[in-house]
């Protein structure tokens, strides 16, 4: 019973297409979409999916379809995590891919040294993900060491062990991490450097 479900499936054309997305996206964003649905064939869904997975801001598509002829798309977008200083509109997301985006004035700066590969750029990202203890102003990436500054302090973090440096971090600020000025340098096996 199940393959003859699944012959008639791929058998019967599609007719209609419903886009849905799980998170908030603009009206440009969704008209984009639009456009790559009307203009494939709504049977080719290997070619629909490839096309609208090449738009920037998508991070993944999934399709269903269904017996009465329908397809629901549901195309996940990129979450920004950080604006690229320089560059008016592009953004990062959390694995370190940059996209473009049109929501981005409260996010953090992150300003890239050249020459940064691909994969530093997305083990320092994963810096937004630990330190939920003071809002990040800044953060930038050079090749083998992320800086971030904050407010009144700045963090020289290294390359690596992040989360470790940050619970070093969180003891060395403890609660007084609105009147702590200066600079701790984590780049050295074993030690931190505090520079005021």
């Amino acid at each position: 019973m199940y393959f003859l479900y699944k012959i008639l499936m791929v058998s019967l054309p599609v007719d209609k297409a419903h886009v849905s997305y799980p998170r908030e996206v603009t009206e440009a964003r969704k008209n984009e979409v639009g456009k790559i649905v009307k203009k494939i064939e709504l049977d080719d869904l290997k070619e629909l999916k490839k096309s609208i997975e090449s738009l920037s801001w998508v991070k993944s598509v999934n399709l269903h379809r269904n017996i009465l002829s329908r397809l629901k798309i549901e195309v996940i977008p990129r979450v920004p995590v950080a604006q690229v200083a320089g560059i008016s509109g592009k953004v990062l997301d959390k694995e370190g891919f940059v996209f473009n985006s049109d929501k981005f004035d409260s996010l953090p700066v992150v300003e890239l040294a050249k020459g940064v590969k691909e994969e530093e750029i997305a083990q320092a990202i994963k810096i937004f993900k630990i330190v939920p203890l003071f809002e990040i102003d800044k953060m930038e990436i050079g090749s083998g060491e992320v800086r971030i500054k904050c407010s009144n302090f700045e963090v020289i973090w290294g390359s690596d062990e992040f989360e470790r440096k940050y619970e070093i971090l969180k003891r060395v600020l403890g609660n007084n991490k609105s009147e702590f000025k200066g600079r701790l340098d984590f780049r050295f096996k074993d030690m931190v450097i505090l520079r005021r």
